[in-house]
């Protein structure tokens, strides 16, 4: 039973981190989307130039965001299918340390490493 409950406690940690994960995206992307109002048309080229530049850096920041917000849904996802903590690839356990560093991590180093290795290529 003492085995049962510390694995109970783990889970519950990592719950409460994703869940503190996904509250703090959504508040960004929120507070992110009420900062992009845009208060005056640039006068000349330069000016123009920048604003674009830094409309593009906003859309990649919104878009790495909504990335991982999706990522951390997932893993809240396994939470409820009962499959948290499994590998996507190979379906052996994730290690701590990884879930600790990456807690919406979906597949163990191994099959992560093989499945980089084959988009990179």
């Amino acid at each position: 039973m003492a085995v049962a409950t510390k694995k109970s406690n783990k889970t519950a940690h990592y719950k409460r981190v994703l869940d503190a994960k996904r509250e703090e995206i959504l508040g960004y992307l929120i507070n992110y989307r009420d900062d992009m109002v845009t208060e005056r048309t640039p006068e000349d080229q330069w000016g123009l130039a920048s604003q674009t530049l830094l409309e593009d850096l906003a859309v990649g920041t919104i878009q790495r965001q909504q990335q991982q917000l999706a990522e951390v849904e997932a893993a809240l996802k396994r939470f409820e299918n009962g499959i948290f903590g499994e590998c996507g690839g190979c379906g052996e356990i994730i290690s701590a340390r990884r879930l600790q560093a990456l807690p919406w991590a979906r597949y163990c180093m191994r099959c992560a490493e093989l499945r980089q290795a084959v988009l990179n290529n």
